[in-house]
């Protein structure tokens, strides 16, 4: 449910981040760093816009980090947005980044959302898959592209994307093809986050009688999330 850039400026001191969600974008935040910290645990920079009138207004954190699996260097952002709620997500790199650039994902873990839904996922007359999908406290369309970097078998075999307000393609969560192991029949399998950010997983079931290629949605219970979006 977050999509964004930080990019290292001229000065190889500070950064500009630019922020994406469902429910807001924020086109230019200055990354400085923190002049006051003191402490490990104190973040090394701080995020700042401009107000209507100019003023200078912190809006969050940023901190340097290093992943204890892979070893590579990333920076983790706390950010609050204008209704009062803080996003956590991180900013990484892989081969295809350019130099100075960092993608910015929401920080991944989390634990499912118990909810009734509707949705359905239709395949399209390319041949491509979109829909929708809602609830009591969110309602989006979607688009379904093929996962252009899978690997490994456990790997999503499509993202689930969607626009923020400004029209920004934001990665929502994934889909695998699966099997019903019971009855043979062939379905998805689906995690996502709403706008807010809360986390589901559905499985999106072909019904009988229905159009061939036409799947609805239904709640599926779990526990633990590794990453969504």
């Amino acid at each position: 449910m977050i999509t964004g850039t930080l990019t290292q400026n001229a000065d190889a001191k500070t950064f500009t981040a630019s922020i994406s969600t469902m429910m807001f974008d924020i086109a230019r935040i200055a990354v400085v760093a923190n002049a006051y910290k003191t402490e490990d645990n104190h973040p090394d920079f701080r995020l700042e816009v401009r107000t209507p009138r100019g003023r200078i207004m912190r809006v969050g954190s940023m901190w340097k980090a290093v992943s204890e699996k892979s070893g590579s260097a990333y920076f983790s952002f706390g950010l609050t947005d204008r209704m009062g709620r803080t996003w956590r997500m991180n900013a990484v790199r892989n081969e295809e980044t350019p130099e100075g650039t960092w993608q910015i994902v929401p920080l991944a873990g989390g634990k499912t959302e118990l909810t009734t839904m509707a949705g359905q996922v239709e395949t399209l007359d390319d041949g491509n898959l979109a829909g929708f999908v809602g609830g009591y406290d969110f309602d989006m369309d979607f688009v379904v592209v093929e996962n252009a970097h899978k690997r490994e078998d456990h790997h999503p075999d499509f993202h689930i994307e969607a626009r923020s307000p400004a029209g920004v393609l934001i990665r929502m969560g994934s889909i695998w093809k699966a099997t019903s192991p019971r009855t043979g029949t062939e379905y998805l399998s689906m995690t996502f986050s709403s706008p807010t950010g809360t986390q589901y997983r559905a499985n999106a079931l072909p019904r009988t009688g229905e159009a061939e290629g036409l799947y609805e949605i239904v709640a599926q219970t779990g526990s633990d999330l590794a990453a969504v979006a």
